[in-house]
């Protein structure tokens, strides 16, 4: 029995080096898997299934086969449990983010800094109701033409003399 099991582990020792690509992928961190390493992984654990269903059922084969099955488990594993490791800290940051947010928008209505003002400008409080209505140059528009509608209006008074 013992020289069996040798003989075996030579054999999966042999498969592994020449086929190298595939198998590597089980010895990876599964931090550092692509798409192809799962490919990979998926075909090997494949194959073995293959080699059970149609040979005799070599004891080797299937303890390859429960090996590589643990550790895509073990690697599977360590993803879900990084994911959610992640996942705690950027709920922790966004509520801090939240906090903060509050915190600022707290000191800004307690604090409503002064605004400060160039020469043109200045502050109208909207709730007065003698507040300014019209710009200085919508005023000054407005007197022109008012000027020159009284100018009109002379013209017109002069004309309707004339006629009486």
């Amino acid at each position: 029995m013992e020289r069996g099991r040798d003989g075996e582990e030579e054999l999966e020792e042999e498969e592994e080096d020449e086929d190298g690509g595939p198998e590597s992928a089980l010895e990876k961190s599964p931090f550092q898997l692509t798409a192809a390493d799962v490919y990979d992984i998926s075909s090997v654990v494949g194959r073995d299934l293959l080699q059970l269903r149609a040979g005799p059922q070599l004891p080797a084969t299937r303890a390859r086969l429960q090996f590589r099955i643990v550790r895509v488990l073990e690697m599977l594993e360590a993803l879900v449990s990084e994911s959610s490791v992640v996942e705690e800290q950027l709920r922790r940051e966004r509520d801090s983010l939240r906090r903060e947010l509050e915190q600022l928008r707290a000191a800004a209505r307690g604090n409503a800094p002064q605004p400060s003002l160039g020469p043109d400008q200045m502050v109208i409080d909207l709730t007065d109701p003698n507040r300014p209505r019209f710009t200085l140059q919508e005023l000054r528009d407005v007197l022109q033409e008012r000027n020159q509608l009284k100018a009109q209006l002379l013209v017109v008074q002069e004309e309707l003399q004339c006629y009486k």
